[in-house]
């Protein structure tokens, strides 16, 4: 089984968007959660179009967070 992975970018205003990949079910939000309280207040939770896709086949969850 392949690990999941998680991309941060930080743009030139110091927003970060952080997203996880290759992981399914409800547990991503759990991989992310003391980076998210490190990097500031969570403005924006959204799923992906990845999330979309596995919701429908497993019920997997995937999620781009986005931190001030």
């Amino acid at each position: 089984m392949p690990r999941p992975t998680i991309l941060i970018d930080i743009d030139p205003t110091g927003e970060v968007k952080i997203t996880v990949r290759g992981h399914a079910g409800p547990g991503c939000h759990a991989l992310t959660r003391d980076l998210e309280q490190q990097l500031g207040t969570t403005v924006q939770d959204e799923r992906t179009r990845e999330y979309s896709l596995h919701q429908q086949q497993s019920g997997a969850q995937h999620a781009r967070v986005d931190l001030r």
